[in-house]
């Protein structure tokens, strides 16, 4: 019975352990897009002749997250 609870114990370590991983990656995730967001913003206020080098960033970031997500 000993063993079982360790290896229940341990089991649970290890889903605790990859859940914390993946809630850093999406926190990782979640951060750029909201800087990709704010860029946007930033560049809608700019004036209509003012250069725009990426303006489809919300995209990107759109393609980002399938790839890190495995949908991609």
């Amino acid at each position: 019975m000993e063993d079982y609870d360790v290896r229940s114990a341990a089991s649970i370590l290890a889903s605790v352990k990859e859940q914390e991983a993946r809630f850093e990656q999406l926190t990782r995730a979640l951060e750029e897009e909201r800087r990709n967001v704010t860029l946007q913003l930033e560049r809608a206020n700019m004036p209509p002749n003012a250069p725009n080098s990426q303006p489809l960033a919300w995209q990107q970031v759109v393609m980002q997250l399938w790839s890190a997500m495995g949908t991609a």
